[in-house]
């Protein structure tokens, strides 16, 4: 439901700083399963995405939304209702 305060647990891409031989980035993908956890409001769906709101102020009478992160679908892995 809009204006929910949500926790949504996904996954986030694997990435490692340096220069690699392909060898060494092979042997290292068996990646280490990168899993965040963003708390936010749900805001809607669009299109392959879900997006979330870190702030949610109603009574402003312009904007309502305030710092948004889109999420993957595919990515997402729970959402729980807080």
């Amino acid at each position: 439901k809009k204006g929910s305060k949500i926790e949504v647990q996904w996954i986030d891409t694997y990435s490692k700083t340096g220069w690699f031989s392909e060898k060494e980035i092979s042997e290292d993908a068996i990646k280490k399963e990168i899993l965040n956890l963003t708390i936010g409001y749900f805001v809607n769906k669009s299109g392959s995405y879900m997006n979330l709101a870190m702030s949610d102020c109603p009574i402003w009478g312009f904007a309502r939304w305030g710092f948004i992160k889109a999420i993957p679908i595919k990515c997402i892995k729970k959402i729980s209702i807080l």
